[in-house]
């Protein structure tokens, strides 16, 4: 594995200098560069694709917050570590769940509207929660809202400038620090260099062939740590949500849990609502439980797909609640009021990542991660329900807080060299061997894996890597490829190390937990062949 994706020289490329750079516009990265710039520091956020586009603006269920008198921070913590199966650490858990009703009152601040219900905000209830807790807006449709609020107010904060259409290749290090990154804008290499980088990036659900995450999430940022030598932990671990819309030819869109909170039944094609008996929250029990559940199902029925039935409900109700539901089931041409609608899982949330603190920092002096791009120990082997949005308000307004406090850039930029040899001219076929990578990834890294497959998807990847590493990389999609490749091979390596089944990692070979594998995290230091470990 080479250091850098492509040659440069930090002495002929366009370059300019800030105080922080946030990489990533979804919530954790739009917070911190807000935060920051708030406290003083020059920051500019960079984004691949248009700002708006990121995982939080994708988000359907809502954000799980302690608001209501009746619940409380113990009951939230209590069903985070529970979800977490014995990976959570327990001091960052409560401080998030605590840090919950400030966050909220961020957003309120920064303009955005909640759904309300009876004078105060309509809490929902989510796979996981012991009680109602999520807040959501346009009932469906939580993190477009808070992108959008977050967003307006980033663009008229002063001290805070942003690119959209950037995409940055690497993380700059030198003698040890992280001094910023190489970008790609307007197709010619460009450096920013800080005095604090604040990686947002965002998740790897474009690993798999169907996914609920947006075409932007390609693990960029998995693998620009894993080049840098930015201490990985738990890269096995990634969530899978259960109801993903599955019809032929169209986009296999998310249906929040939510809807399941509000009385939807999952059934199998003979009508059976296969989830009662098999969990005492029936439909509501943790997402990994429901996901494996719905796969075995449709292997044992021969189904390509589950069903979520709402023909019970109000349909009028639906509409107003749900309406980012109803309008995929219109334009799939399906009845919820007389048809049951076909899902299946999907990858849908990285649980593992950079090992940080809350406030974001790594082992990488200069840089820290925060959202999905790392791991706090929050959410352990299993995320609960809407606990990402959570995370991403509270952790961020830390890091950023932290970044402005670090102050400027100091002294004159070292001069970086890097050259990457191109070992031959062949060109492979980018799409093809995408897919190949996509269609393995659910075949051996799915709901459930095992030994004998993922020794296979090793070698393939192995040679698959090597075939990339030899050509020339010109091209966005060549860069994604290869950042696919090794986050793929730190997942799966990272998978054969762990022989248990612990929250959402469900190894048929080894299919129970190893007590001895309680609190043990999976490490990985080295880039994507460096050694794997589990450690306390």
């Amino acid at each position: 594995m080479d250091r850098y994706l492509t040659s440069f020289d930090s002495k002929h490329i366009s370059h300019e200098t800030v105080d922080v750079l946030v990489i990533g516009t979804g919530v954790a990265g739009i917070t911190a560069a807000i935060t920051a710039a708030r406290g003083g520091a020059a920051t500019l956020m960079v984004n691949k694709s248009v700002l708006e586009e990121s995982n939080t603006s994708h988000a359907k269920g809502g954000i799980a917050a302690v608001v209501a008198k009746d619940d409380s921070f113990d009951s939230h913590v209590q069903d985070t570590l529970v979800a977490g199966d014995g990976l959570c650490d327990e001091p960052a858990v409560r401080a998030i769940v605590e840090g919950g009703p400030a966050g909220i009152e961020f957003l309120v601040s920064c303009g955005a509207h909640f759904d309300k219900a009876d004078g105060g905000l309509d809490l929902g209830r989510e796979g996981g929660h012991s009680g109602h807790r999520i807040i959501h807006a346009g009932g469906d449709a939580t993190g477009a809202e808070v992108s959008r609020a977050l967003l307006a107010e980033g663009l008229k904060t002063n001290g805070l400038r942003a690119y959209k259409n950037t995409f940055v290749l690497d993380l700059l290090t030198h003698d040890g620090k992280c001094l910023g990154a190489i970008m790609m804008r307007h197709n010619e290499p460009h450096i920013v260099w800080a005095r604090t980088t604040i990686l947002a990036s965002g998740g790897a659900g474009q690993l798999y062939r169907e996914s609920s995450n947006p075409s932007v999430a390609t693990a960029d940022g998995h693998a620009m740590c894993i080049r840098a030598d930015v201490e990985m932990r738990d890269m096995e671990m990634v969530q899978f949500h259960p109801t993903l819309l599955y019809v032929a030819g169209l986009d296999r869109r998310l249906i929040t849990e939510a809807l399941r909170g509000h009385g939807a039944y999952l059934r199998n094609s003979m009508g059976e609502r296969f989830m009662v008996g098999q969990h005492e929250l029936a439909e509501l029990a943790p997402r990994d439980v429901v996901s494996r559940a719905i796969n075995r199902e449709m292997h044992r029925t021969g189904d390509p797909a589950a069903f979520l039935d709402v023909t019970h409900l109000d349909q009028s109700d639906l509409r107003t609640k749900f309406p980012s539901f109803m309008a995929a089931c219109d334009d799939a041409d399906i009845d919820p009021a007389k048809s049951w609608v076909p899902i299946r899982p999907g990858p849908h949330y990285m649980i593992g990542g950079a090992k940080a603190g809350l406030d974001g920092v790594t082992n990488v002096d200069g840089l820290l991660a925060v959202g999905e791009v790392s791991s706090t120990g929050l959410h352990g082997a299993n995320r609960l329900a809407s606990n990402s949005l959570l995370e991403g308000l509270v952790c961020g307004e830390r890091a950023g807080g932290l970044a402005a406090s670090r102050g400027e850039f100091e002294g004159k930029p070292p001069r970086i060299k890097f050259e990457r040899p191109m070992r031959s001219a062949r060109r492979i076929d980018v799409p093809d061997m995408t897919a190949s990578v996509k269609g393995a990834m659910w075949r051996y890294m799915g709901v459930e894996r095992d030994e004998r497959g993922m020794l296979e998807f090793q070698r393939q990847l192995t040679g698959w890597s090597r075939m990339a590493s030899e050509q020339e990389r010109r091209f966005p999609s060549e860069w994604q490829l290869e950042n696919m490749l090794e986050v793929a091979l730190a997942m799966t390596r990272s998978a054969l190390a762990r022989k248990e089944s612990r929250g959402v990692h469900f190894r048929r070979d080894y299919p129970y937990h190893d007590d001895a594998l309680a609190d043990r995290h999976t490490k990985l230091a080295g880039g994507a062949e460096g050694v794997i470990e589990l450690v306390i």
